[in-house]
């Protein structure tokens, strides 16, 4: 994202990345970036898998049949998940069961926070937690006074407030070489692809590594809709302007033989 004179900015390891908040200089004060970091920090304590105690930890280990008690912030997140795969026909899922194949219509969710687990499940909120964090950073951000800005965890980016602010994506085939996507004001932007590391994504119809040499990049309202909509864009890139119209946002997909789609 293009630099801005005039903002103070700190940044902290969290989420599996490095996380930027930036904020005018005016609104800058030491508790404001507390406050957005403890937001963060709150979503890596409640959904994070590696964490013992976690609200999916604990749905990861529950029998089934059982109800879980879950806070209100994995409940929503949860919500716009089972939202987020009934409407992109089960390409995006961020559960897998153990054995036997398992998926979020294994999960049914109640009011009072409750989550009942229909079968045993190997949850990730990966796909989607991260961009939720940074939406929830930046509602602690403007609670707390700050007017302009944006929160970036590695590539999930939130912009806020009246200032026209640039943005750049990385080439699939060169992450080197940044690319401007144009410019966009009160929006969210994600990108998902392999660039630097090895990782796959999992195609939840089989199970089985997708690999890809496409990025996909996504604009959208909120950055948990925008950091979800990634995995079936680029699981389905025929479709991606489609599944991400019906979310109000928008699919810009890149390829090293197409510099953009």
């Amino acid at each position: 994202m293009k630099s801005h004179s005039g903002h103070a900015r700190r940044a902290r390891p969290a989420l599996g990345t490095l996380v930027e908040v930036r904020v005018r200089a005016a609104a800058g004060s030491a508790d404001l970036f507390e406050r957005a970091f403890e937001a963060v920090d709150r979503v890596h304590r409640l959904m994070s898998r590696h964490e013992r105690e976690s609200d999916v930890a604990r749905i990861n280990r529950a029998a089934p049949g059982a109800k879980v008690e879950v806070d209100a912030w994995t409940w929503e997140v949860l919500d716009r998940a089972k939202e987020l795969h009934a409407a992109t026909g089960g390409l995006f899922d961020c559960a897998a069961a153990t054995s036997g194949g398992g998926s979020l219509s294994d999960l049914c969710l109640v009011a009072g926070n409750g989550v009942f687990v229909g079968r045993r499940l190997a949850l990730t909120l990966d796909g989607i937690a991260k961009g939720y964090a940074v939406d929830r950073a930046v509602d602690a951000l403007r609670a707390a006074g700050a007017e302009a800005g944006a929160v970036n965890a590695g590539g999930d980016l939130r912009l806020f407030g009246d200032e026209l602010q640039t943005i750049h994506v990385r080439h699939p085939a060169s992450p080197g070489r940044l690319i401007c996507v144009g410019a966009a004001r009160e929006a969210a932007v994600a990108t998902s692809g392999r660039y630097f590391s090895n990782s796959t994504l999992v195609d939840p119809r089989t199970g089985r590594a997708a690999i890809t040499d496409w990025s996909a990049t996504v604009v959208a309202a909120d950055c948990a809709t925008a950091d979800a909509l990634t995995k079936p864009c680029l699981l389905h890139p025929a479709g991606a302007k489609r599944l991400a119209t019906a979310f109000a946002a928008e699919a810009i997909l890149f390829s090293p033989q197409h510099p953009r789609y």
